[in-house]
């Protein structure tokens, strides 16, 4: 078993593309990338390439509903950090536009396992020797048996 993460460059990267963002980093790692007081307030849209190789391109940045003039004078701040996160200069002006940001995704609700019902995860796998893997199965199991106590 392997996990998806090693291929996720590889299967994203012609949608990336084709939406402008050769630059898969910049959507995953946004947050990391710009701080979260910026993070919190905009999400990029879309990386428009330069017509010359020197220069960068222009990154389109959507903000929140009244948050694009704090916005606007962030953006040297925001070029900086992209640019220092590349190495080299991946984007040479920002343009922002606002609109709503699409909601994080709601964290689900923990389910309390019984402790009969933790036992019987444990004693499954108790017999498998690769540490790593009686790791991903116990949390299988966990997952399994909270998504049939929540659909009850």
């Amino acid at each position: 078993m392997e996990s998806l993460a090693k291929y996720f460059r590889q299967l994203t990267e012609a949608a990336f593309k084709r939406y402008g963002f050769a630059y898969a980093d910049l959507l995953t790692r946004w947050r990391e990338i710009v701080g979260p007081d910026i993070a919190r307030i905009c999400e990029p849209e879309r990386l428009r390439r330069a017509r010359s190789p020197d220069q960068g391109g222009t990154l389109i940045i959507k903000a929140a509903p009244g948050r694009g003039l704090d916005l606007q004078h962030e953006t040297s701040r925001i070029v900086e950090r992209i640019n220092g996160f590349y190495g080299y200069a991946a984007v040479g002006q920002i343009k922002v536009v606002q609109g709503t940001l699409r909601a994080a995704p709601p964290a689900p609700e923990q389910i309390e396992l019984e402790p009969a019902q933790v036992d019987c995860v444990e004693d499954t796998v108790r017999g498998i020797a690769d540490p790593k893997l009686r790791s991903a199965l116990t949390k299988l199991g966990r997952g399994a048996l909270a998504n049939r106590s929540r659909a009850q």
